[in-house]
């Protein structure tokens, strides 16, 4: 999460460093704009920061304590995800395509996948199957899932290395926060 923050404090750096940048959010015509800049800042450093640390200490060995800590960081990272499209939303002025960010969509579809979400539904799979997160599921090189089978009456446990999947959706992230740095560099010197 490091290269994302760094790219967010640029964006910030460049923000107090522009008087056309302040002068035009700080008009009144500009206020939820203004108001949306600064909470997705915070929400991006704040998540960045949590799931940093995370990372660097890994899951509790305690079951119970490991799946909120789990819940947790995927929440923090969709938290992350919704405050870098209010800042490009804020600042660039259109809506933020994901559509061609594999590893951002694939850690929403992971927190669905793993979450049963939503639960009355097969969430891509065939009809008779379910898939939900289980207790002890492992860490951030091999989380394990569980899908349960109704024909068969089995269940397979499929896994995903999340903390490659956090760095790869980090390089997509940082991508959005530079594209972002850039539009405001041209737009306001």
């Amino acid at each position: 999460m490091n290269k994302l923050l760094d790219a967010r404090q640029h964006i910030y750096d460049w923000f107090h460093a522009s008087l056309a940048m302040q002068s035009h959010f700080l008009q009144p015509a500009q206020e939820d704009p203004y108001a949306a800049y600064y909470t997705s800042m915070y929400l991006i450093q704040d998540t960045g920061e949590a799931v940093c640390a995370h990372m660097q200490a890994d899951f509790s060995t305690k079951p119970m304590q490991a799946y909120i800590e789990f819940w947790g960081v995927m929440q923090a990272i969709f938290i992350q995800q919704e405050a870098m499209r209010e800042l490009h939303s804020a600042v660039v002025g259109n809506k933020l395509n994901t559509r061609h960010l594999p590893n951002w969509n694939a850690i929403r579809e992971k927190r669905n996948l793993c979450s049963g979400h939503p639960s009355n539904q097969s969430h891509r799979r065939p009809a008779p199957q379910r898939a939900f997160m289980g207790r002890g599921f492992g860490n951030y090189k091999e989380i394990r899932y569980e899908v349960w089978d109704a024909q068969t009456h089995t269940a397979t446990h499929p896994t995903f290395d999340l903390g490659s999947l956090i760095c790869a959706y980090e390089t997509e992230a940082e991508k959005i926060l530079l594209d972002i740095l850039a539009d405001m560099k041209q737009r306001w010197p």
